[in-house]
């Protein structure tokens, strides 16, 4: 989910993610939420469901992603309507903590080497979450959630995939979720710049760069200057079968190549190649910026995009609000301007699909310093509850939302919902949105009589075509139950930083650096540097354990027939 991981929310992490993100939200068709039509904005009595514990509540502190996301005038992500909401209702008192999303496993290094590190982590990167449980960071689970937990032992008492996505050397120590699987990572293209320039839409790589060089060289908005960017390197990775991986976050995942050739679990280096000569290709032809590694976020990349100067624009979260938005700027500063989705082109590999949103995901630990994991797992299971998920999502009915004629809120006021609401989706990582039936689709937050919401609707109906589909699978093609040893993450880390070094000053250095210099100079470094011994270790615990592996193919059996 990545962002680096299979599972992505958020998504999640395949991921925000999920996310993201940002991707990652909730929702509820369960009839018993709390109807909080007659309260004032921002607060809602206690959920119906939820009974308030005797005497104080325990107090428990979690973290929360910030991504700079909250309107003015709403507060901060750990100080807002949400929290208060939270904080009344819930029968823990939570303190929250913020943990930046664009560099969160720095932010999680400085927490726990302080102390500091919360009660219960909430992190989409699988890989880091793997790391802590390898260290002892974060505890197993099992006991916790026989003990103390009612709504999260039935959801995962019920699945035997989560219970082995969600186990580590044997035993349980991440909290997952059931999410519908859906987008998540997207490439859009202008597809009016295709049609003025009297091009086809990119199919394979070498249409791709054709198309880039040509959007940056070919004045296709017209205004008799340069100053057009065909693409960015989001998501190129993916290309290769490279970019997702359930054991390394990016950027190690689009430098290092473990596949299953003879179902066993080996080391390649053909793909990285592969995707480092198209990168340095793409450069050297002028179609991305040449400052491309100075915009580590993304944002001036999308500021290009919405201000109708860049030709092919990724991110993730496609189904989601924030996407939304972002393509709402670019048609009020590009009137004009058609978009379409592009499949990502094929390959000498094949054709593949970017990180999406498949139907389950790990999201949470429990610190090993928590001194009531049991306040822990009962907050856990009250953000599952129908009531707290639909609210989460949907906000107070009678102020952000209505029930439709099909049984599903809509909104009341976009831009209210804008301000109060749209933003708190981290907030709902451990909702079971798998199970909660059609409202979940955000989708259905959109109005098709609407032009723009028309326009949207279509974006998601082309991805969905694009990319959920065993046709074009996701790249990583086994997620593995262990995690290296802590010498070899060493290693590995150390390997991590000079191969992406080769690899960067392979791509900005022109004809004075090729990629055969790099990719013998990134070998000589893996093997001298002790990757032999990483790459053995995967091989075998591959083996070793393939009565817990899941496969990235069995995700498509539970796409809707």
């Amino acid at each position: 989910m990545k962002n680096n991981q299979m599972m992505k929310a958020a998504s999640v992490t395949l991921a925000m993610a999920l996310s993201g993100a940002a991707l990652l939200t909730a929702c509820s068709s369960d009839k018993e939420a709390a109807n909080p039509a007659a309260t004032p904005s921002g607060t809602a009595s206690a959920p119906a469901a939820t009974a308030k514990p005797a005497g104080p509540k325990p107090k428990i502190t979690v973290s929360i992603y910030d991504r700079n996301a909250v309107p003015q005038g709403e507060g901060t992500i750990t100080d807002n309507r949400w929290t208060k909401w939270i904080n009344e209702n819930a029968p823990v008192q939570v303190d929250f903590v913020p943990v930046p999303r664009t560099n969160s496993t720095e932010k999680w290094n400085v927490l726990f080497a302080s102390g500091q590190a919360p009660d219960l982590i909430m992190e989409f990167s699988n890989p880091y979450m793997k790391e802590l449980a390898s260290k002892g960071q974060i505890i197993p689970l099992d006991d916790a959630i026989a003990k103390y937990s009612t709504n999260y032992k039935k959801v995962f008492q019920e699945n035997q995939t989560l219970q082995k996505l969600t186990k580590f050397n044997g035993k349980t120590y991440f909290f997952g979720r059931t999410i519908p699987y859906t987008t998540n990572h997207f490439l859009m293209i202008r597809k009016d710049w295709l049609d003025k320039l009297k091009l086809s839409m990119p199919t394979t790589t070498e249409e791709y760069l054709k198309v880039a060089k040509a959007f940056t060289e070919q004045d296709p908005d017209g205004n008799g200057k340069k100053d057009t960017f065909g693409t960015t390197f989001w998501d190129v990775d993916y290309f290769f079968q490279l970019g997702q991986s359930s054991d390394e976050p990016l950027p190690m995942s689009s430098i290092t190549s473990y596949h299953l050739i003879n179902d066993q679990y080996t080391r390649t280096w053909d793909r990285p190649k592969a995707d480092l000569a198209f990168k340095k290709a793409l450069y050297d032809a002028g179609a991305v910026d040449k400052d491309i590694f100075a915009d580590k976020t993304g944002a001036k990349a999308q500021q290009d995009w919405v201000n109708g100067k860049l030709g092919i624009w990724g991110a993730g979260g496609l189904e989601g609000a924030t996407i939304y938005q972002q393509y709402e700027t670019l048609k009020k500063n590009n009137p004009t301007a058609e978009v379409a989705i592009l499949a990502l082109p094929k390959s000498e590999f094949g054709q593949f699909s970017p990180a999406a949103g498949p139907n389950m995901q790990f999201v949470a630990g429990i610190n090993a310093t928590a001194k009531n994991v049991e306040a822990v797992v009962k907050y856990v299971d009250w953000l599952m509850t129908p009531d707290v998920q639909k609210t989460l999502m949907f906000g107070m009915e009678g102020v952000h939302y209505k029930v439709g004629s099909d049984g599903c809120p809509k909104p009341i006021d976009v831009e209210k919902n804008k301000k109060e609401l749209n933003w708190n989706g981290d907030f709902q990582m451990m909702s079971q949105t798998g199970t909660m039936g059609k409202c979940v689709d955000y989708s259905n937050q959109l109005d098709p009589n609407k032009p723009l919401d028309k326009e949207y609707l279509n974006l998601i109906t082309q991805a969905r075509a694009a990319y959920v589909t065993p046709d074009r699978p996701n790249t990583t093609e086994a997620i593995l139950p262990v995690s290296l040893p802590d010498e070899m993450t060493v290693i590995k880390n150390t390997l991590r930083t000079t191969l992406t070094n080769t690899y960067t000053k392979a791509i900005v250095s022109g004809a004075s650096y090729s990629v055969d210099q790099a990719m013998k100079d990134a070998q000589d470094a893996w093997e001298k540097g002790g990757g032999k011994g990483i790459d053995e270790f995967l091989k075998k615990a591959y083996t070793d354990n393939k009565n817990d592996v899941i496969y990235t193919k069995d995700y498509y059996k539970y796409l809707s027939k």
